[in-house]
């Protein structure tokens, strides 16, 4: 079965866009290459931005589209994501959620595991289909 997004824009602004597959009950961003620009305060107001909308859907389901995503977060900002953000998604349902990297670019190892604290499994792929068919798979 060829599974193809039907998203609904939800939000977007010159950093992201913020998108809603109903049917396949994924929600995700698609960030730009504009955030060569952002500010750590701007990145993490984004993010929190985005945790609203997940919290909103009741989103098992999270793709975040990182192949134009050009900030360079800060040192903490990984303690900052797992108490700001992680714990709403786990309060929000999440199950998964995958890192969309660019064709054949290498993916850290550490982006295949969740964060300590993070209830859902986290995973990388450079092909959306793939990780599309990821995150509807059967746990």
């Amino acid at each position: 079965m060829n599974k193809t997004l039907q998203p609904l824009q939800l939000f977007e602004d010159k950093f992201l866009g913020i998108w809603w597959d109903e049917g396949m009950r994924i929600i995700g961003i698609d960030w730009k290459e504009a955030t060569s620009t952002m500010t750590e305060e701007e990145f993490r107001a984004e993010l929190t931005i985005f945790a609203k909308y997940v919290e909103e859907k009741k989103a098992p389901a999270i793709l975040v589209d990182v192949s134009r995503f050009r900030h360079q977060p800060a040192p903490d900002f990984q303690p900052w994501r797992v108490k700001n953000i992680s714990n709403r998604y786990n309060t929000a349902g999440v199950k998964k959620e995958v890192f969309l990297f660019p064709k054949n670019a290498p993916i850290p190892p550490q982006m295949n595991q969740s964060a300590a604290g993070e209830e859902f499994l986290t995973r990388a792929f450079d092909d959306r289909e793939q990780a599309v068919a990821w995150l509807t798979a059967k746990a």
